[in-house]
């Protein structure tokens, strides 16, 4: 898969639990990562699992699946300052469906990636316990940081609300959103490329616009009309030998300059895309 470098980008999507948008990071691929993004959105107040999947949707990702303890420490490590990071951790994409045998059975991750990991945790007492301590099923899973376990996870309502964690109770403030869309199916995920200004995304909503109105996000096709011609090859000449200034899409292949390559790239598309 190919990667973009890791940017920082401010989300401009409102949400009604007035989410405060934090870096989107990549864990690339030449970091031995998987070349998704992800994001620590920080709430001012409580929110459910239900929401919070709803926002992190709304801005094109999904609630993160970790599957592995090396995604978990990129994961766990993101924005170590923001409020997310309570003593209730934000939420993960994980859930437990529904008549699942307690405490463990049935856990899926909402990208339908496989359930073969885990790092539930283990002090004072084991997780997942279904405990509930009054606020009832416990099937909806976040990080969990008032029993000193740091990294772990922890079994919750779907409310994000409980009483184990200390008497007065204490509420779920935050959720992680990844990205790992590749609409157009050119082995890069689709918010890198919009970071990078390859694909357009107007409405900022995390999806690239091409993908969103029914048409090819071919790479040659650098004024995304649907069509490669004459408009594209002018872009290409106009910014040869350079990164792409201000059309970047001009570098086809995103080597960094704007070259033979590209041209070659515009003429064999030349046409409606396919």
């Amino acid at each position: 898969m190919r990667t973009l470098q890791s940017l920082g980008v401010v989300s401009s999507i409102a949400i009604a639990s007035a989410a405060t948008a934090q870096n989107a990071v990549q864990w690339r691929v030449e970091d031995g990562g998987n070349g998704h993004w992800y994001q620590v959105i920080a709430t001012t107040n409580q929110i459910s699992w239900a929401d919070a999947d709803a926002g992190a949707r709304a801005r094109g990702g999904v609630l993160a699946s970790v599957t592995s303890a090396e995604e978990n420490s990129f994961v766990r490590a993101l924005d170590p300052t923001s409020p997310a990071w309570g003593k209730f951790g934000p939420w993960l994409g994980g859930f437990q469906a529904q008549g699942a045998a307690e405490p463990s059975g049935g856990w899926n991750w909402i990208s339908g990636e496989p359930w073969s990991w885990a790092e539930w945790t283990v002090q004072p007492v084991g997780e997942p316990n279904n405990a509930g301590c009054g606020e009832g099923n416990e099937n909806r899973l976040h990080f969990i940081n008032c029993e000193g376990t740091g990294s772990h996870w922890n079994d919750i309502p779907e409310s994000g609300v409980s009483n184990c964690c200390t008497s007065g109770g204490d509420r779920v403030r935050g959720y992680i959103i990844e990205w790992s869309s590749d609409c157009n199916g050119d082995g890069t995920v689709d918010l890198g490329q919009i970071f990078g200004g390859f694909l357009t995304d107007a409405n900022a909503n995390g999806t690239p616009d091409c993908c969103e109105n029914g048409l090819v996000c071919c790479g040659a096709d650098i004024d995304e009309s649907g069509v490669v011609n004459g408009v594209d090859l002018a872009a290409v000449l106009n910014n040869w030998g350079t990164t792409g200034g201000k059309q970047p899409r001009s570098d086809t292949n995103y080597d960094g300059i704007v070259n033979g390559e590209d041209l070659a790239a515009v003429l064999n598309g030349w046409g409606p895309c396919p």
